[in-house]
């Protein structure tokens, strides 16, 4: 290959790069141990993606619509590394008819709700997918270039309350940079 042509297919290589469509959101994937609780609110997995907004789907093991379940969920998000614990918490239920708030975080416990102007934030669950997927505008969280996630899920059985934290009690997950 000569020399210009060498430098075409560089200029083309560094055009792709640059150009090559829109950025790719950082996305990371999280796996939890499955049965560690015997509830459709056992958590089998988390994918975490850092675009405009900051969305984590978690994957169950049967997330059921009657409220029988108990099925609740909090995402726990840590947007300031340098300070030990959650920022932000999601809280809601996930069985039908349940409501979720953002949160703001005292500690691991639930704090004042948050109620920014423009702040957006969601959470969708698909029976048929046995997904939860919450989903938070990054200005809602002070426009962090990176989120760590904890996930705990809970459920009723009998007359007991039983817990499924991803990869451990209040772990996080590595902090997923903003793609």
């Amino acid at each position: 290959m000569n020399s210009i042509t060498a430098g075409l297919a560089g200029v083309g290589a560094v055009a792709t790069l640059a150009l090559g469509g829109p950025a790719f959101a950082q996305t990371d994937s999280f796996d939890d141990a499955r049965g560690d609780i015997n509830h459709g609110a056992d958590i089998h997995r988390v994918k975490v993606t850092n675009e405009d907004s900051v969305r984590v789907t978690i994957k169950h093991a049967d997330l059921v619509r009657s409220a029988r379940s108990g099925s609740t969920l909090t995402v726990f998000l840590d947007t300031n590394r340098q300070k030990p614990g959650p920022e932000y918490m999601l809280v809601g239920g996930t069985f039908s008819g349940t409501d979720y708030a953002l949160v703001r975080a005292d500690g691991w416990d639930v704090g004042r709700r948050v109620n920014s102007p423009g702040c957006d934030y969601g959470m969708r669950l698909d029976y048929q997918a046995d997904t939860a997927t919450v989903t938070i505008d990054r200005d809602c969280l002070g426009r962090p270039g990176a989120v760590a996630v904890a996930v705990r899920t809970t459920g009723t059985v009998g007359d007991n309350t039983v817990r499924d934290w991803l990869d451990g009690r209040r772990n996080f997950t590595p902090p997923v940079a903003r793609g």
